[in-house]
């Protein structure tokens, strides 16, 4: 596929997939095919819509080892825990921001069977990156609105109800590492005027004015704001915020600001018109990055039907990269 896709949250998994979006930058986590099982519970799970409150089953949850180190905690419980609704603890009370819904958070986390105390996955930790998660609505989200940064919180309850895809009771020990901007907090540069010019509101959405002269002849990348993150590389995973303009009279044919939430691209030619890979790769997190892609490297001749973009068009792109996978 040659198109740019518009790429959703992941839910949390318990076998890490293929980023579909940032429900995650999903780490590439450790888990066991089981995880997966299909069966259908015995009963339907009561729903997480508020934060759970602790019970005795999440306060016999064990967990030693520093809060988002390079290491996995050593989790203890006594096997066949249960609780419907779910409980959480606060093991670990962090010192750092309050969340609330609509943040985006980066969270590590190890999963196991409450029936045999068996690790279903870990995601972050010594198992790649951290997952970023939003903050609020129902299953996991609903914990993380009565979360801090720095928090370790120990859940137990039935998967379905905590947003897994598997089935029973499972025991949760996640760790809120760092909560991710929804802007570029990167240096501000200074622009080429030749070349499209942005400007951001005061919720970071760009507004794009397009020069009187001619587009570039090759697809062109400059950095708006320099941000001093992880560099990004080819096939990896990065939440961003984003905004795609016609070079020719500068209408917006898609948007992330438009949709109301940050989503989730795997930098590779597999999914992505090359030239966003190309204004992406060798970028670093927190960046602010605009892309003009000529025709050759963005849709061509024959652009989906129904994306308001023209054949033949060159397109401006404006990319805030929030996080990396």
């Amino acid at each position: 596929m040659t198109r740019v896709k518009r790429l959703r949250l992941l839910p949390l998994a318990l076998v890490p997939a293929v980023i579909l979006g940032l429900a995650a930058c999903s780490g590439s986590g450790s888990s066991d095919p089981s995880a997966s099982a299909t069966s259908a519970p015995s009963s339907t799970p009561t729903p997480i819509t508020s934060c759970p409150k602790p019970g005795k089953a999440s306060d016999s949850v064990k967990a030693t080892g520093s809060v988002g180190g390079s290491a996995a905690p050593k989790v203890t419980f006594d096997k066949g825990l249960t609780a419907d609704p779910p409980q959480a603890t606060r093991v670990v009370k962090g010192s750092g921001a309050s969340l609330s819904k609509g943040d985006f958070v980066q969270v590590a986390y190890t999963a196991y069977s409450a029936k045999d105390a068996k690790n279903l996955v870990t995601v972050g930790f010594d198992q790649g990156n951290p997952q970023v998660l939003s903050v609020g609505g129902t299953g996991f989200g609903a914990i993380l609105s009565c979360a801090k940064v720095g928090d370790r919180v120990a859940v137990v309850g039935q998967a379905a109800a905590l947003g897994f895809n598997t089935t029973g009771s499972i025991v949760v020990v996640a760790d809120v590492v760092e909560q991710t901007p929804t802007k570029s907090t990167g240096t501000p540069k200074d622009q080429d005027p030749k070349l499209p010019t942005v400007k951001d509101a005061a919720n970071g959405e760009p507004t794009i004015t397009i020069p009187d002269t001619a587009a570039p002849t090759k697809t062109t990348a400059e950095v708006i704001k320099q941000g001093d993150g992880d560099t990004i590389k080819d096939g990896d995973t990065a939440l961003v915020q984003y905004k795609g303009v016609l070079y020719k009279g500068g209408k917006e044919f898609d948007s992330s600001w438009s949709k109301g939430s940050p989503t989730t691209f795997t930098i590779s030619n597999s999914g992505l018109i090359p030239g966003f890979v190309k204004g992406l790769v060798g970028q670093k997190v927190g960046s602010q990055v605009m892309i003009v892609v000529t025709p050759e490297d963005g849709y061509g001749a024959t652009p989906p039907e129904g994306s308001g973009v023209p054949a033949n068009a060159t397109l401006v792109f404006v990319v805030d990269l929030l996080a990396k996978g």
